[in-house]
């Protein structure tokens, strides 16, 4: 009997540590993918939203797909990406859908302010 509290509570921690290391889907943000990596004048027109790009028409851009609510996905096209970082096709990253303004996140990346995956 012991066995199995301990089963359990051990089952369910492991589930509440998973939440607690996931991004804010509240604040807007949504697992993605990278689908097509270009400049922001190839590619802006081949996502179902645009968010612009900072640099400009030949900056780097990506377009990401990602799932709302349902079986069907959405992409967003972005030149807003993590410092540093170069993305590939293929590339899990995070994206608010709420916030055009806010640059993709990396899965690993951590944030509490506003705007930045919360974890």
């Amino acid at each position: 009997m012991m066995r199995l509290f301990l089963l359990g509570v051990l089952m369910l921690g492991g589930c509440s540590s998973f939440d607690a290391h996931s991004f804010d889907r509240s604040a807007g943000w949504r697992a993605a993918e990278v689908v097509s990596v270009g400049r922001a004048d190839e590619l802006a027109a081949t996502a179902d939203r645009d968010c612009g790009s900072d640099g400009g028409a030949a900056a780097p851009y990506a377009v990401v797909r990602y799932r709302n609510t349902g079986v069907h996905s959405r992409s967003l096209g972005t030149g807003r990406w993590p410092a540093g970082a170069r993305l590939n096709v293929g590339d899990a990253v995070e994206v608010n859908v709420l916030d055009c303004a806010v640059p993709l996140a990396l899965p690993g990346q951590s944030g509490s302010s506003s705007g930045t995956p919360s974890r």
